[in-house]
């Protein structure tokens, strides 16, 4: 444990301590948070949502967009940190109305 520090791993403690269970941090082995793809007529997925799919893993504690392809395969809590990402386009100048 004691190689993983920051915000993550204070909350992964806090829900151990709480709920009394032990963890050990198993970092995923392609790196990546999770895409779905069609392989053979099947959905697989790699990264976290495909460890959490095939219970490699039980849970996982990460900085994971929620969207909603991933919703359909995996439970998401309430989430516990905003990035505050936005779109931002620029508004349309009125035109003034014309005859032609």
């Amino acid at each position: 444990k004691n190689h993983w520090h920051g915000f993550c791993i204070d909350l992964l403690d806090e829900i151990s301590n709480s709920l009394g269970f032990n963890y050990t941090i198993h970092p995923v082995a392609d790196g990546n948070y999770g895409v779905g793809k069609m392989i053979n007529g099947k959905e697989v997925w790699d990264g976290i949502i495909g460890e959490l799919q095939s219970q490699k893993a039980d849970l996982a504690v990460a900085m994971l967009t929620i969207n909603y392809e991933r919703e359909r395969v995996i439970d998401f809590t309430t989430p516990f940190m905003n990035l505050g990402i936005s779109i931002i386009f620029k508004k349309p100048e009125e035109k003034k109305p014309e005859l032609f």
